[in-house]
């Protein structure tokens, strides 16, 4: 339903969501390529939510992510609007949408072109690499929510990118809410398959 209700809105930006508290999970610094040995790595969207939180060693102090996340308690975490699709020319068939939420009680402020985005390469995660960087400054507000396109995301770090199939895994970072020297890596997990 929290999906139905978040397309509806779309073209509002924004939506209001319910107030809850973080549950934050300890994480080690980062390497570009990682082998995970906690979960099935190239997973199939079945396996989706057999990963770990994090999939993928990050270097921010703390991780919340899509596939795993109580979206009633958590103050913060990104959800992406389509957690599998198929892919044609390297692009998606279906438009998705990123949505940060915003549940706790303090505003969100960071670079809003920060984003990381990992991919599985046989068995092992490999960041993607960033060809742009942008920077900026966004507050997202107590109870309120943030939408990106994927496609967007993709464009903010690479000129002409291209996606090939897998599992990926995109990553934003965000001022931990009552703790502004903490930083929260926002995983949403999208799987996509190659067209037939």
């Amino acid at each position: 339903m929290r999906r139905r209700d978040l397309l509806a809105s779309m073209g509002a930006g924004s939506v209001s969501s319910l107030a809850g508290c973080l549950r934050e999970i300890e994480i080690s610094p980062a390497s570009e390529s990682v082998n995970s040995s906690d979960g099935p790595v190239g997973a199939t969207p079945a396996e989706i939510h057999e990963q770990p939180c994090p999939p993928y060693e990050t270097t921010r102090d703390s991780a919340v992510c899509s596939h795993t996340v109580d979206t009633d308690t958590a103050a913060v975490y990104l959800e992406p609007s389509i957690e599998h699709s198929t892919l044609n020319n390297g692009e998606p068939v279906e438009d998705i949408s990123l949505a940060l939420h915003n549940q706790s009680t303090s505003e969100l402020t960071f670079n809003p072109h920060s984003w990381i985005v990992w991919h599985t390469v046989d068995t092992e995660w490999e960041r993607v690499q960033s060809e742009l960087s942008g920077d900026g400054s966004l507050t997202v507000s107590p109870e309120e929510t943030q939408l990106w396109s994927l496609a967007g995301v993709l464009e903010s770090i690479q000129m002409e990118p291209s996606l090939e199939p897998g599992l990926y895994g995109l990553e934003l970072g965000v001022p931990a809410p009552q703790a502004s020297d903490q930083w929260i890596a926002c995983v949403a997990l999208v799987h996509f398959d190659a067209a037939q």
